[in-house]
C-alpha cells in the first residue's frame, strides 16, 4: 500500500472516534429508551471506549504496513 493511501486510512480511523463522541454523542442525551440497562448516551461512550482501540489498532496497523513507522 502506498504511503500517502495508508496515511489517508489512518487518519480517517483516528478521527473517527473524535466524530462519534464529540459530534455524534449529543443526539443520545436522553434518559430513555434503556439500551442493556443504560441511557443511551452511557451505552453510546461505553460502545465508543471498546471501538476506539480498535480504531486506533487499525490506523497502527495501516501506518506499519504504508511503511510510515520505521
Amino acid at each position: 500500500m502506498e504511503k500517502s493511501q495508508a496515511q489517508k486510512y489512518a487518519l480517517l480511523l483516528g478521527v473517527l472516534p473524535w466524530i462519534a463522541y464529540v459530534v455524534i454523542s449529543p443526539f443520545f442525551n436522553k434518559p430513555e429508551p434503556l439500551i442493556l440497562g443504560m441511557p443511551p448516551l452511557m451505552f453510546w461512550n461505553t460502545l465508543w471506549l471498546i471501538l476506539t482501540s480498535a480504531c486506533l489498532y487499525g490506523a497502527y496497523k495501516f501506518e506499519l504496513g504504508g511503511g510510515l513507522l520505521e
